[in-house]
């Protein structure tokens, strides 16, 4: 999945958040919460106010937490609905300014084994870009998983594998994909296997996508227990990345991720 598609999925997903909140929201008073801080004896104390505009002014009318807990809790959840909404309508600004104006130029034809450029190209990025190339031990186990597509025309399993595929490549990051390792001497194939652009050092992805189905923790402990035991440690040399089907992979956590251990 490459940025454009990213953003047009999200651009779906805030509409339909938007009309969702906006929904609670026409159901609510039409009061707003205020909220001031008075401190007495060296104290601070959050007075709640209701606020409605009545011929052109404010009026505001003292909340008693204690006699009116439900009105208070019920402003105060469209308070948080109102805030959300703002968010997510200037989130939704600006992916329609991004996809308005992105134009994509895809760079990786530049990379294929018949272009002219390939060979200067890594020539210029030197020890990484033939390590990425060189033929290495690539898992063969259930290619018919192999459904997503990502830059550098291979297929992966996820479409969360396909945004780190993505980000790395943005980033010029060189990486194999499922690149067989003997891990305290088990052979595992590991998501993402990256050569640091900088220092050289090799520092291995594993992403766990499905966190919710308690027959894939096995796989989790499997893996984990053999990386640790063979001197890879989260954080240091190894990233892990977990999601469930409420917690999808954000394509903004990827990025954060790289530009921690790499940029």
């Amino acid at each position: 999945m490459d940025q454009t598609t990213y953003f047009i999925d999200r651009k779906k997903k805030l509409e339909e958040d938007i009309k969702r909140v906006e929904k609670k929201l026409s159901s609510m008073p039409e009061e707003n919460l205020l909220c001031l801080r008075q401190v007495k004896d060296n104290k601070t104390y959050n007075l709640f106010y209701k606020q409605r505009t009545i011929d052109g002014k404010k009026v505001h009318t003292y909340i008693s937490k204690k006699e009116n807990i439900k009105e208070a809790k019920l402003l105060t959840k469209k308070k948080y609905l109102n805030k959300l909404k703002k968010d997510m309508c200037n989130e939704l600004k600006c992916i329609n300014y991004y996809l308005n104006h992105r134009i994509a130029d895809d760079c990786s034809q530049m990379l294929g084994p018949d272009s002219p450029y390939r060979e200067l190209l890594i020539d210029q990025r030197h020890i990484a870009s033939e390590w990425e190339y060189a033929p290495y031990n690539k898992s063969t186990d259930h290619p018919e998983h192999l459904t997503h597509p990502a830059p550098k025309g291979e297929m992966v399993r996820s479409k969360s594998e396909a945004k780190i595929a993505q980000a790395l490549f943005s980033h010029n990051i060189p990486y194999r994909y499922e690149e067989i390792h003997d891990i305290y001497g088990h052979p595992i194939a590991t998501d993402f296997t990256i050569m640091h652009p900088k220092t050289h050092q090799i520092i291995l992805w594993e992403h766990f996508g499905r966190c919710d189905d308690p027959s894939y923790q096995p796989t989790v402990d499997y893996k984990m227990y053999r990386y640790i035991r063979d001197g890879y440690l989260p954080g240091v040399n190894m990233i892990t990345t977990y999601e469930d089907s409420k917690h999808p992979l954000d394509f903004l956590e990827v990025e954060e991720i790289i530009q921690k251990f790499f940029l």
